[in-house]
């Protein structure tokens, strides 16, 4: 029995903290990391925001709305999570903490992330996937605690956000 019992404890910790629709770390996993880490100058954090899901969900369905949340964060862990955690920390909204950034060339995923939603508008008809990014570096003279920089990172985001919709 004790066996049963410590699986069963390992799989509600990763119900905890884990996104049960993407297998990503969630919005609790997120805050306690936030909480535990000593947040060293240069942390990266990219925040990513999926555009168009409301329409997704009001004109074809919830379905189809969680398959778009689905296979964009396949996206952003395939691009990002060699390199730091990817979090879904709210409906359509994403972050990756990045730590350690020898060797990390972020151009390079962002370009690798473009390259990927291509690739799979190419090959699904729909819902197309458009993902906005942002990104900060956490800055101990700039940045109060790490929340500081992830809002510089949803500013970004946000811009690249409206670009995409063509500016409205």
């Amino acid at each position: 029995h004790q066996v049963d019992e410590g699986r069963k404890v390992k799989i509600y910790k990763e119900l905890a903290m884990k996104d049960m629709l993407t297998g990503l770390y969630n919005r609790n996993s997120y805050d306690e990391w936030v909480k535990e880490k000593q947040q060293a100058d240069g942390t990266l954090i990219v925040t990513f925001d999926l555009n168009n899901l409301k329409h997704c969900n009001d004109t074809m369905g919830h379905a189809m709305g969680d398959s778009y949340i689905k296979n964009a964060a396949e996206i952003i862990s395939r691009v990002f999570g060699s390199h730091g955690r990817c979090y879904r920390i709210g409906g359509d909204e994403f972050c990756v903490v990045i730590q350690n950034r020898g060797g990390f060339d972020l151009e390079e995923r962002l370009k690798e992330l473009e390259l990927e939603q291509q690739e799979f508008n190419q090959s699904h008809t729909i819902p197309k996937i458009q993902i906005a990014y942002g990104f900060a570096g956490f800055d101990a003279e700039k940045d109060m605690d790490f929340e500081a920089a992830r809002s510089r990172a949803d500013v970004k985001m946000y811009e690249k956000k409206r670009a995409l919709k063509g500016g409205r």
